[in-house]
């Protein structure tokens, strides 16, 4: 009884650990109002978009510094690293193209157009497709399918109302978008290319994250101040959680076991267990006007962009 008792105070005792660690850091000067942020796989590098100045940017994560940037232009959103990280697809909205960067020469070395406003962009677990979403002038939406190795526009699927956000299942390989103007997920069959269900979620969804088995998919909604979580194989919602005013970036630890929600008006980082063993979430206070989080591939640092302040929040985290 006594061996069993103490097993379950260290469960308990491993459940609740804090999640955030050691005092943050800070890099500076990383553009001009950046948005979107992605971590190179080894851990060493980080790639944001710099959306005031039209610029595609490689920061040195051990340096803490910006250290190669290219002019891309047209108001580039999300992006994507393919083909082994040799290459970055960016999003360019107001040039209505898909912006192709070589990371070893940081050039410019296509430009694709897909569609009038492109502003997200998820390839397939094979990395053969890149799939981007595009908001369309009227607001109503298309998914651009590009085959990356051709770099030709395949295939289209209609979309709903300011589409905006996009992850795929690295199991299932079924295809999430947020549909901004009717609150819901869509999700879309890469085979058929069709809409194989709509998910009503909170008000004003603005990100979206997969856990890495492809069980859960979690979706911030700014109006309402909440996370709804998806159970990814019946496409229903499980549960919606409360994190703080106007949450945006969403992001899971490479070990699935944290989700990580960036809380613009509240200026706070809201860390949740992402198999909802308890909803009460840790928060640490970050940067005005963030917008993204990333988790580091060893899962011991977590990285929060700020539009506002042109800085990187570098913030230690127990794994």
């Amino acid at each position: 009884m006594k061996v069993r008792r103490g097993i379950i105070f260290l469960f308990m005792a491993l459940a609740l650990a804090p999640v955030f660690g050691a005092a943050p850091e800070r890099i500076r000067r990383v553009g001009r109002a950046p948005n979107f942020l992605v971590l190179s796989q080894d851990g060493s590098k980080a790639y944001a978009t710099s959306y005031d100045d039209g610029r595609f940017l490689e920061v040195d994560l051990r340096r803490k510094t910006v250290s190669r940037s290219v002019e891309v232009g047209g108001s580039p959103l999300g992006f994507a690293l393919v083909e082994g990280e040799k290459l970055a697809l960016i999003a360019c909205r107001d040039a209505s193209m898909t912006t192709i960067v070589d990371l070893e020469t940081f050039k410019i070395v296509a430009d694709i157009r897909t569609g009038a406003r492109p502003n997200s962009i998820a390839i397939d677990p094979r990395g053969y497709f890149a799939y981007i979403v595009d908001s369309g002038r009227t607001n109503v939406g298309t998914l651009h399918i590009l085959d990356i190795r051709e770099r030709s526009v395949t295939g289209t699927v209609r979309l709903g109302s300011s589409p905006f956000g996009i992850v795929v299942s690295p199991v299932s390989e079924q295809i999430f978008v947020l549909m901004g103007g009717t609150n819901e997920v869509w999700v879309i069959d890469p085979v058929s290319q069709s809409v194989a269900g709509r998910i009503p979620v909170g008000d004003g969804p603005n990100g979206i994250a997969v856990t890495p088995d492809g069980k859960r998919v979690f979706v911030s909604n700014s109006r309402t101040g909440d996370l709804t979580v998806i159970d990814a194989e019946t496409l229903r919602v499980q549960i919606t959680v409360p994190v703080g005013k106007m949450p945006f970036g969403v992001a899971v630890s490479p070990d699935g076991r944290h989700v990580f929600v960036v809380n613009v008006e509240s200026r706070t980082l809201t860390a949740l267990p992402a198999d909802l063993s308890s909803l009460s979430g840790e928060v640490f206070s970050i940067d005005r006007g963030s917008t993204d989080v990333k988790v580091s591939p060893d899962g011991k640092t977590v990285y929060v962009l700020s539009e506002r302040e042109n800085t990187i929040l570098v913030i230690p985290v127990n794994p």
